[in-house]
This record gives structure tokens, sequence and C-alpha cells, in this order.
């Protein structure tokens, strides 16, 4: 027997790139299999008035609320002064310009002061206890002294948001800095890398698993503050639409604003997996 043969016999073949690609949007669908369970279920509690529709809309009634809010006519408002129908483009944009530029400060400050904490043992001396300390305040404590310095509308939102996504990159930044096995730094600096630069080289690299899980945490963090930030007296936004319709008793548009929060962070956290995979990949190696 040929040496090629006998290997044929001996060694299975591994799966091929096709037979991967199967396997793989075999188990996307699966993702599926869970919130189809629960849409049937909706539709079976809600046709059978098994609760109130004031309590639980059916599918069909949020479907048309929805449908509405994005595509219907101006002539509709909630408590007098927030807009419903045809408003959704309106109120998505609102919320979304205050997620981003709320998040990416926060990550700003975050990986600074993480990368300080962590390369640091005298800043994290300092500052630790007080950081630790703040980031046990309850968010919804954040609300009065930000409508006490920033006023109604925007800059309080803003805020809130802010101190909601800047922990986790904080404690992720640190944490996973704080952790780079020196044996890396020593052979950094046996190869001539710059003190100055082992943040960069050394540290930023080695840490970048942790910080990637620590960006996904603070993005869907800030965008679950969205809501408790429209509340400071914003009359634009989905959180805004959704304090105005529970105020008039639509509970149906209450339910669209959760639908759109829901589909919306799950897009922004495929999108941030999608931009970070390639710095992390070589960590699934």
């Amino acid at each position: 027997m040929s040496a090629a043969l006998l290997e044929d016999v001996l060694v299975p073949a591994g799966p091929g790139p096709a037979h991967s690609r199967a396997r793989r949007r075999g188990r996307r669908l699966l993702g599926l299999v869970v919130p189809v369970l629960l849409l049937a279920t909706w539709y079976v509690v809600s046709d059978r008035e098994i609760l109130s529709t004031r309590l639980l809309p059916g599918p069909g009634t949020v479907a048309t609320a929805l449908a509405e809010f994005f595509t219907g006519d101006r002539n509709d408002t909630l408590a007098g002064v927030v807009p419903f129908t045809g408003a959704g483009p309106e109120h998505l944009a609102a919320s979304l310009t205050r997620c981003g530029v709320s998040w990416l400060l926060a990550v700003l400050v975050g990986s600074v002061v993480g990368l300080l904490l962590g390369l640091s043992s005298l800043a994290r001396d300092l500052l630790d206890p007080i950081l630790n300390a703040l980031r046990a305040v309850p968010l919804f404590a954040w609300l009065p002294l930000a409508l006490v310095w920033f006023g109604l509308g925007e800059g309080a939102a803003r805020a809130i948001i802010f101190v909601g996504a800047l922990w986790p990159v904080l404690v992720a930044v640190g944490d996973a800095t704080a952790r780079v096995p020196r044996g890396h730094v020593e052979t950094a600096r046996m190869l001539g890398t710059p003190r100055r630069w082992l943040w960069r080289k050394v540290y930023l690299p080695s840490a970048l698993p942790e910080v990637v899980t620590g960006l996904r945490l603070s993005l869907t963090l800030a965008w679950t503050c969205v809501i408790v930030g429209e509340l400071s007296g914003t009359d634009r936004g989905v959180g805004a639409m959704m304090s105005a319709a529970r105020e008039t008793g639509r509970t149906e548009q209450v339910v669209v604003g959760i639908v759109v929060f829901a589909a919306v962070g799950l897009l922004a956290d495929l999108v941030l997996r999608g931009v970070t995979a390639r710095w992390v990949r070589w960590s699934r190696a």
C-alpha cells in the first residue's frame, strides 16, 4: 500500500471551507429559534387575550405603530410636544447622536485613565479608591446633579450617557494593562523599544482582547443610558418618545421604543465586533 493511500485511510479528511461556511450559517440560523418562539408566544397571548391589550399590545398592533413611527404623516404628538407619527428618523438620529458623541468621549477618557492606572502604581494607589467609590454610585443618582449642573435638555442627557459608558472602558483598560506579563515588557526592552513607546508596542496590543470586551460593554451601557438621559427634559429621542407615550397610555408606542432600542443595540454590537475582530484574531489562535 502506498504512503499516500495509507495516509488517506488513517487520517480522516477535515471539513473543507464550504463545509465550515455551511456550519457557521447553520449556527447563525439557530440564533433565530428563540426570537421566533418568543414572537409566537406573544401572538398566542395576545390573540387569546390572556393579558389585556392595554398591558401587552399584539404583534400586529405594534408592527402598525412601528410603521407609522417611521413612515407616517406628521399629524400626531405625545404629551403635546413630542411627535410620534413619522418622527422615527428624527428621534433615532437624536438618540444616536447623543449616544455616539458621549460614548466616544467616554472611550477616550476611560482609555487614558485606564492606561495611567495600569502603568503607574502611584496613580493606582492615588486614584483607585475614589474611582471605585464613584463607580458604585447608581446611574439614576447622577441625574439630579446633572440637571443642576447642565440644566434641562441636551447637556444633562449627554453627561448621564458619558458616566454610564465610562466605567467599563476604564476598568477593562486598567486591569488588562496591569496584567500584561512582565516578560513581554522585558523582551521588548531587550529588543530596543524605548520606554516611552512600551504602552503602544507592548501594553496596548497585549491588553486588546479585554479592552474590546470593555468597549462592547461600554457601548451597550451607553445605549441603555440614552433613555435615562432623555428623561432630563428633552423632547426629541427614542427615550423621550417612550416617556411621553407612557404618560398618554400608548403602550404600543412604548413597545415600539423597546423594539427600536433592541434592534439598534444588536446592530451596533455586531458592527463593533466586526470592526475589532482583526485586532484580537491572534488571541483565538
